[in-house]
């Protein structure tokens, strides 16, 4: 396993992290014993870097991994999430207030049984809530308490991510990268590097797509609760994975598998830190982490770039 900075933290991160949204059954129904045995499959191979959510099952993930980590708490970089409201009246919403995040972060304390986490990310705030401040100073004084380490954002838009890092204030920012949504290599990830901003570049294998394993019939199976469902509804998923065909040329030599390519391919960019995929049983984790040895040709690098700048047109 290949271990980075994770920017200007430093703390060393292993190349490939774990995410865990799956675990909490968001892309399809779960067992707990497969998501054990992925965290402890990740644990084997090498793997520090562990990031949820209190989002993730309104708090079911944190508490699954505090299980898988008993005793085990001081082997990882944890990281985790909080802004976003799962449960009561305003569930949907987003509260990014002192108050709430102070509350939800002692909750997240509490689920993950334990007295810090290395890393606190504010879940998908607006730019307005990065340049407004009020939530860095109470995020400053938790990690003089010591209930944090570090702390960064999570983002969806890339002026969010620019916003981050141009304000200074976070350490690191998390948002999607991968074969099919390219546009963080030219808007953020450039900045993030300059500024010494850690890069988390989560959804690498585009929440499943490119695995290369999915058929446009597979979308009839997809459960109301998954989100692909909605996220990929209608004539899109189809559209997604004519582009996934696309990037099959990366898949030879030692490159096994499309998904291998695909984090091979974020791992690539200078900028990223760790590439965090999810896995829903220990066999994943293990194909996940072999891609931390893998590397793409600079002629293969620059296809996928040039393919993505045409649109995928053929």
């Amino acid at each position: 396993m290949e271990y980075r900075n994770l920017g200007r933290t430093g703390l060393k991160v292993s190349a490939i992290g774990l995410g865990t949204m799956v675990h909490a059954g968001h892309f399809g129904p779960m067992k707990d014993e497969e998501s054990l045995s992925a965290i402890e499959a990740a644990l084997d191979v090498g793997v520090n870097f562990i990031d949820t959510s209190d989002a993730y099952g309104a708090g079911y993930a944190e508490s699954l991994l505090a299980k898988a980590l008993k005793g085990r708490r001081d082997k990882v970089i944890l990281a985790t999430k909080g802004g976003n409201i799962m449960v009561g009246p305003n569930r949907g919403k987003t509260d990014f207030s002192a108050a709430y995040i102070h509350r939800v972060m002692d909750e997240s304390l509490r689920r993950l049984e334990t007295d810090y986490v290395d890393l606190y990310q504010l879940h998908n705030p607006t730019v307005d809530v990065i340049k407004r401040g009020e939530v860095w100073e109470l995020l400053e004084q938790r990690k003089k308490e010591g209930k944090i380490r570090f702390y960064g954002v999570s983002i969806n838009k890339m002026e969010e991510g620019v916003a981050a890092v141009e304000d200074g204030r976070s350490d690191t920012v998390q948002l999607e990268y991968n074969l099919l949504m390219q546009a963080p290599a030219e808007e953020v990830l450039p900045l993030a590097q300059k500024a010494n901003v850690g890069v988390i570049a989560r959804a690498p294998l585009r929440r499943g797509l490119l695995t290369g394993k999915f058929t446009p019939q597979d979308q009839q199976r997809l459960q109301a609760d998954d989100v692909r469902a909605r996220g990929f509804a209608g004539d899109l998923f189809k559209t997604e994975l004519e582009k996934v065909e696309r990037m099959r040329f990366l898949v030879k030599g030692s490159v096994q598998s499309l998904a291998q390519a695909a984090i091979a391919f974020c791992l690539a960019h200078p900028a990223v830190s760790v590439v965090i995929a999810g896995a829903r049983d220990a066999r994943q984790m293990r194909e996940n982490a072999a891609a931390s040895d893998l590397r793409l040709s600079s002629e293969d690098l620059q296809k996928a770039a040039e393919i993505w700048r045409s649109g995928f047109q053929a």
